[in-house]
């Protein structure tokens, strides 16, 4: 197990989060015991057997005699909930989103998927007070940006997704066709040569609509998103004009993706 896991007195982490590292875990390592993953988060046994229980019912892991281990694809073929993925490499998420940040110019038009990553953009935006008009189709960054005086907040309307803060069909489908951003940033389960793709087919169509109501299209994804394919693809590695990843990135993944013509930009959780 890696040493930067390993408990410093946690205390009282909640489900999501203490899913979270399991999950991170079974990403780094394949499986571990059920003594493993409570020393490394630093709880009881008792505790981790019953989230490992979660984590098999839905699909992401299969038990073993004493622990568990990753199912096949399955990090690419399911999605935990926003709630567990708002806590899956947090640390990286942040650094991307104030790299993606970053390239927003005041007074621009920006479109804001719904991802965990787009939402620590969303968060770095407003904690550096740019004024700008922010179009989204996640609930939490609508209200998180609407704290802010300088933002002008408009939300793409639709059905909200079960288990999610996500927007999805109509009418905000037709309200991004009559829209022209300067940029959007979207969010990826998963990301290959062919280009980002998801899970399921509805959110692969609000995705695409935000994609093509953009001049400029970035795609925040975390280095553990590199490499594998997920169901539905979002668009053509063409139509991206920059993929914001993290440090950790496969170095031979990054440099496939540039030999295609995407810019690659590896973001430092150093760069604060």
């Amino acid at each position: 197990m890696a040493t930067d896991r390993q408990s410093t007195s946690r205390v009282a982490l909640i489900p999501a989060q203490r899913q979270a590292m399991i999950l991170e875990i079974l990403q780094t390592d394949g499986a571990a015991s059920v003594q493993q993953f409570a020393d490394a988060i630093g709880a009881s046994v008792a505790t981790v057997r019953r989230d490992l229980e979660t984590l098999e019912a839905k699909g992401f892991l299969d038990r073993t005699f004493g622990g568990a281990s990753l199912r096949a694809r399955a990090l690419v073929r399911l999605e935990p909930g926003h709630a567990v993925s708002a806590h899956i490499h947090h640390d990286e998420k942040v650094a991307i989103g104030n790299a993606a940040a970053a390239r927003i110019e005041p007074h621009q038009c920006v479109i804001f998927d719904s991802s965990s990553t787009v939402r620590e953009a969303a968060r770095a935006v407003l904690d550096r007070g740019v004024p700008i008009t922010a179009i989204t189709n996640d609930l939490l960054i609508a209200q998180m940006l609407a704290n802010s005086s300088a933002i002008t907040v408009l939300t793409v309307g639709g059905r909200v997704r079960t288990g999610s803060m996500t927007l999805f069909g109509p009418p905000g489908e037709e309200f991004l066709a009559g829209v022209k951003a300067d940029m959007a940033l979207i969010g990826a389960h998963a990301i290959t040569l062919d280009g980002p793709s998801e899970v399921t087919i509805e959110i692969t169509r609000i995705k695409q609509l935000m994609a093509g109501a953009a001049r400029s299209v970035r795609v925040l994804a975390d280095h553990t998103k590199l490499g594998d394919a997920s169901a539905f693809r979002i668009c053509g590695i063409d139509k991206i004009d920059e993929l914001i990843t993290d440090e950790k990135a496969d170095p031979a993944i990054c440099a496939a993706l540039r030999a295609r013509g995407l810019t690659v930009t590896l973001a430092s959780a150093d760069a604060g």
